[in-house]
């Protein structure tokens, strides 16, 4: 191989829109990129997708005589790339939520299935972070729970299933996205725990995974100071990467970064050094996933350094070996000539008996009330509160949805109401037979909780039932008046509205059970 093309192997790009973008041919043909990411704006339907991907497998193998690595973010749940003509699981902490592996396998096959028809051939999930800080607000509920135990067993089920159905996936975020409150996407995050004390949690999942056969894991842009004592976070540190993942671990599958662009990286060290020291420190293939102009001064920049000797030549072969060893496991498979369209049919049931399997109860043996013939449903719009997360539909309404299917009234709320916003709609409500309140991310928006305890409040001076639906983190029903009625609902879908629905008519009682912070 050639000096561009072994380090073509170890990067990987994202382009803007939903054709291969004439910057993205180029960049490639000049620089031998070997792999791609998509995005849900490359998306708008299964067979557009289901096209784009068969054409750049093609285009990448001409000019580089290797397949794609095309990976993906479809976690299920808060992080999904997938259009709605696709099947879109539950995410990690709702799939727990029924205590069963076998629900987490399901997952897993069925979103197998689904990239594999399209052509995609790299999951980035699950994810191992422990959602140990409940302020936490980039994991949540994409981690399966706050316990490690927990978190690797449930992800265990996951790489078995994903291993099962030959797609490869990748666990998230070494050594571990979820003891901050910072959000890495917008800045840089200390997690300052010592190397005993991650092993005691932050390992425990990855250390499962890696017993377990997981082919990939994927690094974290955040400071470990009592690991690495030089100011580098996870992905450009090779005490890490090398000295605890791989020779501690014995991890010897590929390792990949988070994108490259986000601000832990591009404000602290820029992206053209970011992406040199990454590949230095380990990472096997480094994602640079958005079109700018610092993507090609860093296609430049890493061309130098390999050009200059400043990468260890043994290591780098080595690495560029691993990459073609996993693609010739994993990245060479063909597209049937059509979708099977029962087997879609079977896992779109698939999905709905799992989503109703994951909504849980505040309190498991109180029975969710009647709401009468006109309840008001009050609550806000979706927010995209990571750059993880899907971006939401900006007109799909809790309220304008749940009143249409019940017949009631609704009122919009501000995702943050402040006092004189709660106080106008308080003074507002209608009379109706219920008041069910919506809430999104409530712990991290506090007036969202304000408002719930005070519309509690009315409903009881009105003796006329309340009812609290998480709509992504369940830590809000923990923030209810004792004794409020609350159902986690663990995303803002309508696949999730309609399991709610269907519990709130009585059709099925809830059995899910919320997590505990430990």
């Amino acid at each position: 191989m050639t000096a561009k093309q072994k380090l073509g192997q170890r990067i990987g790009l994202g382009f803007t829109g939903t054709k291969i973008s004439d910057e993205f041919r180029r960049l490639v043909s000049e620089y031998k990129a070997g792999n791609v990411i998509l995005f849900r704006d490359n998306i708008e339907s299964a067979s557009q997708v289901r096209k784009l991907c068969k054409e750049i497998q093609e285009f990448v193998q001409s000019e580089t005589g290797h397949p794609a690595f095309i990976a993906i973010d479809q976690e299920g749940g808060a992080v999904v790339r997938l259009p709605r003509d696709m099947v879109n699981v539950p995410g990690a902490m709702a799939l727990a939520a029924s205590g069963k592996p076998e629900n987490i396998a399901l997952a897993a096959e069925i979103t197998a299935a689904e990239l594999k028809r399209i052509g995609v051939n790299l999951n980035c999930a699950p994810v191992l972070d422990i959602n140990c800080n409940q302020d936490n607000p980039v994991i949540g509920n994409r981690s399966f729970a706050p316990v490690a135990k927990d978190v690797a067993s449930f992800s265990v089920a996951a790489i078995k299933a994903y291993e099962k159905a030959g797609l490869m996936c990748c666990g998230k975020h070494f050594p571990g996205h979820g003891d901050t409150a910072v959000d890495s996407h917008l800045d840089l995050p200390t997690v300052d725990r010592s190397p005993d004390e991650l092993e005691k949690r932050e390992l425990i999942p990855f250390r499962s995974a890696i017993e377990a056969g997981i082919p990939a894991i994927m690094t974290t842009h955040i400071l470990f100071p009592q690991i690495e004592n030089e100011r580098l976070p996870a992905t450009m540190s090779k005490k890490i990467l090398q000295g605890l993942l791989r020779e501690k671990m014995g991890f010897k599958g590929l390792i990949v970064s988070d994108a490259m662009e986000m601000k832990a990286i591009m404000d602290h060290y820029g992206l053209p050094n970011g992406c040199v020291t990454a590949l230095s420190a380990g990472v096997d293939i480094v994602y640079i996933c958005h079109e700018s102009p610092e993507m090609e001064a860093s296609l430049k920049e890493l061309s130098a350094a390999y050009a200059e000797g400043r990468f260890d030549s043994d290591m780098f072969d080595a690495s560029v070996e691993r990459v073609l060893r996993f693609k010739k496991k994993y990245a060479d498979f063909g597209l049937d000539a059509k979708d099977d369209e029962e087997n879609l049919r079977r896992r779109c049931e698939q999905n709905a008996s799992l989503t109703r399997s994951t909504l849980a109860l505040r309190y498991p043996d109180q029975a969710l009330p009647p709401l009468g013939n006109q309840p008001l449903f009050a609550g806000s719009l979706a927010y995209r509160s990571t750059i993880a997360s899907a971006k939401p539909d900006s007109v799909f309404s809790f309220c304008h949805w749940f009143a249409e299917k019940f017949n009631g009234l609704f009122l919009e709320t501000p995702v943050d109401p402040d006092r004189a916003e709660i106080d106008d709609i308080i003074s507002r409500l209608p009379p109706s037979s219920s008041i069910v309140f919506g809430s999104y991310n409530g712990h991290l928006n506090h007036g969202q909780i304000e408002l719930a305890k005070l519309l509690y409040e009315r409903a009881k001076q009105r003796g006329i039932p309340f009812v609290c639906l998480a709509l992504r983190n369940p830590w809000d029903l923990s923030l209810l008046p004792e004794g409020a009625v609350g159902l986690a609902l663990w995303e803002y879908t309508e696949k999730s509205f309609e399991a709610a629905a269907a519990a709130l008519r009585g059709e099925f009682t809830p059995s899910g059970r919320l997590p505990v912070l430990s």
